[in-house]
């Protein structure tokens, strides 16, 4: 095939490149990153990336570069088209076997990407696919290091965003660079990269690179030296030259495209610019690049094959060397593509009408022809109906909805815009439903599951709704299902009408049609269970576990047994312990009860304070996880288990890393409420009460929502809104939501003693304030959870609040981490009003010594400025121990001022640039609270950890 020419010069992107040069010294000395490289179409985006791999690659010990590059189908991104290059990168450097040993024990996944690698089985879970693609990248960082580049993000899909997300969070403790660019003119507000990018920067996972529009001295340059490669090489007068540059208006792409036409007559419009290159090839060529725009950003060999016969496109070789020449297409080693996106739309819109079915309908056939992958299936659905052929589009779209049944979970985005072409087909095709090969309603079904999946949960409620009410009167074992989805969508919603649904289903089914109901029971007794309705919670588990076990459904049996375990023990009745446990011995090797296993066995010994078990548990559930390829949802409630553990114990650094590079990557949901608020929670007790304010304004209407159904939700955020509501002087706001410790419906024992001891301290502060407040319905309340193993910890706080208790006592309990500080800063705070300066002197300095030791900068901050104030010399509160909030590439630049170094040799040991380095002994020199180097050196030698 022909091969294009030498890339333009680059011109005015010197800033950009010292960008790339330093995120890629970063990465080879092991802490890599995420490069967001942005600008408008034309703006020389690829050309950057292009040169500063070029450098690379010529530079001595060359990283693996891997490339993929996003596309657009005509009506939506093409699935997994980066992805694909990736792993086709992947192979060509490791081979096929190498790739799958490196993948490990989930790489059937990598099947949907590859059929030809790895056969994809009915019951892989493909969703797993980010994953796995995730560690298969930074498994290879550990060899040597990577660049891994996804090109033209405004055309990605949403699981290329997932596997950029997941990247950015493991990519910082490996060699791994990863760049990726778009379009910034093509992501409106409501674009799903938006949200993507704007997650990874509030986690500091990312770094922008913004490609301006060149200057007029750059795009001089620029036009001078593009017009004297030409053979002509016109002598351009300088009013010529002015008229090019501002004509181009500083985009390089533009340039390109005028300079080869500098001194004609050019044209007026935009379109008509990008078409000039193509207006000049003969008609032969023309044809050739008509074909190739049809086809999409790419036409790869097999396509073309299928489009023009074998003996057309090698009859079409000639037409095709001449586009090459002409600098309109590429050609690369299997295919041909667009030497810009903007030509490529140009071309595609000069189609006649017959001539764009003939080449859009000859692109499905091809498609469907070969491999049928999700992929393939969904690109030749849009072929069909820019085809305008609606029965062939109707078939392959609702082959890409029904994909979970078909190739594995898939991505929702995907499949959910497939579903609503479905839809709106379903109306222009005669005998839909034969064509389809099934009902409109469970067309709805469906999508609205696929929609739910892809986070659009009030559209996926109201086709959900519609699926139920269109569903056949005939079919109640159909209507249950659908009914199960609508309940299931509802829940996760927050919205208490699922129990309804779920006994409308029920009712639908005979009593001994066990198989159907196991699940629907078990779903119901979850509902019940999560609202603190334990009778009724244990009632329906008690039925689902009859019904699973006359199926054999073991599945459904152990998930039976861990709902009521749970429920019993939300109770206080322990001996459930036992019932958990057995759980785990019904699931067997069935990874969704294990999962549920492990859950809510570490969830119960944090209930329980036993933070090293629960730890331990969660940990375990998680290795499992891994192992087996498991889904990012799943690892994160056995991942979050494991920050909460590490909260419980003090190990509040290793906590915040987790949230804050995990949370923005979830997607909406009841669990994303759960991580949520316990980051907030710890943001706020690690000091940044700002930042923990803003959060919970901006998630409270979400997490109130969710709370209706859902008890854990309901007990912590009411405590932690109070918190802050205290933080801020809100008596109103903080008296009004620790009520529900007193409503004896809301809560369980354990949720009602954390909450009560939140609930002394607002109603102490109310009566310091002089307002009266009637304490005895929370006294009352106390009394309830006696049986609790905890509740000696939590009634001595709740005294201690209230006068009625030593804060001597907690500090002596056996509790969560940052009791014994707050407890010590309370009694100093106490000694102090009560007069006793040396007493109050020394409690103070030992609050703040415990709370420096876990990072609990609220309780630290407080206590240092009570001593400031009453004017007390500080002992250990005047020296602050090394704020454990440092990240690891700050303890390593302070290790080196300890030794000494200046910026400017920090920078070239840790192959940073100066300014780098600068930002980072800021940063240190703040976190310590210390004002020069020479103190933050003798703080890292004091304490080197």
């Amino acid at each position: 095939m022909p091969t294009g020419t030498a890339p333009s010069p680059l011109v005015g992107r010197a800033a950009e490149l010292t960008s790339l040069r330093e995120a890629y010294a970063s990465a080879r000395g092991g802490s890599g990153g995420v490069v967001v490289v942005g600008g408008e179409a034309g703006i020389g985006k690829t050309r950057l990336v292009a040169e500063f791999l070029a450098e690379v690659r010529d530079g001595g010990a060359a990283p693996l570069v891997l490339h993929g590059q996003c596309a657009d189908s005509g009506s939506g991104p093409l699935p997994y088209a980066a992805l694909t290059g990736v792993l086709s990168d992947v192979v060509d450097t490791l081979g096929p076997e190498a790739t799958l040993a490196a993948a490990g024990p989930a790489a059937d996944a990598l099947g949907l990407l590859a059929p030809r690698l790895v056969d994809v089985r009915r019951d892989v879970d493909t969703g797993r696919l980010p994953e796995v693609l995730a560690d298969l990248t930074t498994a290879l960082a550990v060899e040597r290091p990577v660049v891994l580049v996804l090109e033209d993000l405004h055309w990605s899909d949403d699981v290329t965003r997932t596997v950029l997300a997941r990247l950015a969070r493991t990519a910082p403790a490996t060699t791994l660079l990863v760049i990726a660019t778009y379009r910034s003119d093509d992501v409106g507000r409501r674009h799903p990269l938006r949200t993507t990018l704007a997650e990874l920067e509030r986690a500091r996972l990312a770094t922008r690179v913004d490609v301006p529009r060149l200057d007029a001295a750059e795009a001089t340059r620029l036009f001078s030296s593009l017009v004297s490669r030409r053979p002509d090489a016109p002598d351009l007068p300088g009013t010529v030259l002015g008229e090019l540059v501002e004509r181009s208006e500083g985009v390089p792409f533009y340039a390109e495209e005028l300079a080869d036409f500098a001194g004609d007559a050019l044209p007026d419009s935009l379109r008509e610019l990008l078409l000039l290159r193509y207006s000049s090839l003969g008609d032969p060529a023309q044809r050739f690049c008509r074909t190739v725009a049809a086809a999409g950003q790419r036409a790869p060999h097999e396509l073309l094959v299928a489009m023009l016969g074998a003996g057309g496109l090698d009859e079409a070789e000639p037409a095709a060397r001449e586009a090459v020449d002409a600098h309109v297409l590429v050609a690369d080693a299997d295919g041909y593509r667009f030497r810009h996106a903007l030509i490529q739309e140009s071309v595609d819109a000069e189609l006649l009408p017959g001539e764009s079915r003939r080449l859009h309908a000859a692109c499905a056939s091809a498609l469907e022809d070969g491999e049928r992958t999700l992929a393939r299936v969904a690109a030749a659905a849009d072929h069909w109906w820019r085809a305008r052929l609606p029965d062939r589009a109707l078939a392959s779209a609702v082959e890409v909805v029904a994909v979970p049944e078909t190739y594995g979970q898939a991505s929702s985005a995907v499949v959910a815009a497939a579903g609503e072409r479905a839809l709106e087909l379903w109306e222009l095709v005669p005998d839909a439903e034969g064509v389809a090969g099934l009902h409109r309603a469970a067309l709805l079904r469906h999508v609205s599951v696929a929609l739910q999946d892809a986070a659009q949960i009030e559209r996926a409620a109201g086709l959900a709704r519609e699926a139920v009410e269109e569903w056949p009167a005939d079919d109640p074992a159909g209507r249950a299902q659908a009914l199960s989805t609508l309940a299931h969508i509802l829940g996760k919603a927050g919205d208490p009408g699922s129990d309804r649904m779920l006994d409308e289903a029920l009712a639908l089914l005979p009593p001994d049609d066990h198989a159907g109901r196991a699940p629907l029971l078990r779903l119901k007794a979850r509902n019940a269970m999560m609202d603190h309705r334990h009778a009724e919670a244990i009632a329906a588990a008690s039925d689902a576990l009859a019904a699973a076990t006359a199926v054999g459904d073991h599945q459904n049996a152990s998930l039976a047994l861990n709902l009521r375990a749970m429920s019993r023990l939300d109770r206080g009745d322990l001996d459930a312990l036992d019932e958990l446990e057995r759980s785990h011995e019904v699931a067997g090797d069935d990874w969704r009860a294990q999962c549920h296993y492990y859950t809510n066995a570490s969830d119960t010994r944090l209930k329980l304070g036993q933070f090293a078990e629960a730890e331990h548990l969660a940990e375990s559930g998680a290795q499992i996880a891994r192992a087996l390829g498991a889904g990012w949802a799943t690892r994160a409630m056995l991942e979050g288990n494991v920050a909460e553990a590490w909260i419980g114990s003090g190990r509040w650094s290793d906590a915040e890393a987790w949230y804050a590079r995990s949370v923005p990557l979830i997607d909406p949901s009841d669990y994303a409420v759960y991580l949520g608020e316990r980051w907030t929670w710890l943001t706020m007790w690690r000091g940044d009460v700002d930042a923990a304010q803003s959060r919970a304004r901006v998630h409270r209407t979400t997490w109130e929502r969710f709370g209706r159904v859902e008890e854990q939700i309901r007990a912590r955020v009411s405590a932690t809104l109070a918190e802050l509501a205290l933080l801020r002087d809100d008596l109103d706001d903080a008296l009004d939501l620790v009520r529900i410790a007193v409503d004896p419906d809301a809560l369980g024992p354990f949720y009602r003693l954390t909450t009560l001891a939140v609930a002394a301290r607002v109603l102490d502060r109310a009566r310091r304030s002089g307002r009266h407040v009637d304490v005895a319905p929370y006294r009352a309340a106390l009394a309830t959870c006696t049986l609790w193993p905890t509740y000696p910890t939590w009634a001595a706080l709740f005294a201690a609040e209230l006068g009625d208790g030593s804060w001597e006592a907690v500090v002596a309990a056996d509790g969560p981490a940052h009791l014994r500080p707050y407890a010590l800063y309370r009694d100093g705070a106490s000694l102090l009003e009560a007069g006793d300066r040396a007493a109050a002197r020394e409690r103070l300095d030992a609050a703040v010594e415990a709370a420096d030791a876990i990072g609990c900068g609220l309780v630290g901050d407080q206590a240092r400025t009570l001593l400031d104030g009453a004017g007390l010399a500080r002992g250990a509160s005047r020296a602050r121990q090394p704020d454990r909030a440092l990240t690891d590439r700050e303890r390593q630049v302070l290790a080196l001022v300890a030794e000494g170094l200046t910026n400017g040799q920090i920078a070239e040991r840790l192959f940073i640039s100066r300014k780098t380095a600068s930002v980072h002994v800021s940063a240190i020199l703040r976190k310590l609270g210390v004002s020069s180097r020479t103190e933050a050196a003798l703080l890292a030698r004091e304490d080197p950890s």
